[in-house]
């Protein structure tokens, strides 16, 4: 269950949610945070991951499989139009993997919906990687 509903919080607010529980391995809190027919856009549109299930595997794939070394968000924008919201930011991420160091960096872009109960889900996301 989620430790706080993000019932009138802000979209800004879910999408950190979202991270802190796959840092965390909270794979219940993540699955609480996106919509059952949710999408994710794999980097440069190669490929998509489709409904709750998969999105939430996907995160819990990578957190289990990286040591995570650094994250940090900055310069998040929210748009807001009625119960849509498209939230982006800036991220840059230092992880291990199977030995090996890698170092990203690029924009990470959500869409999310108000849902009846007041709740924003993510209904679609992508990574938008620097060159």
């Amino acid at each position: 269950m989620l430790k706080r509903r993000v019932t009138d919080a802000d979209p800004w607010e879910t999408v950190r949610l979202i991270n802190r529980a796959w840092r965390t391995g909270d794979t219940t809190e993540i699955a609480e945070l996106f919509h059952p027919d949710a999408v994710i856009v794999h980097p440069g549109f190669e490929g998509r991951t489709e409904g709750r299930e998969d999105c939430v595997l996907s995160y819990v794939d990578f957190a289990s499989q990286a040591d995570i070394r650094r994250l940090e968000e900055f310069d998040p924008q929210v748009d807001t139009v009625d119960d849509t919201a498209v939230v982006s930011y800036g991220f840059e991420i230092d992880y291990e993997m199977e030995g090996q160091a890698f170092s990203d960096s690029g924009t990470d872009l959500f869409v999310l919906n108000r849902g009846r109960d007041g709740q924003w889900y993510a209904v679609w996301r992508t990574l938008i990687m620097d060159e």
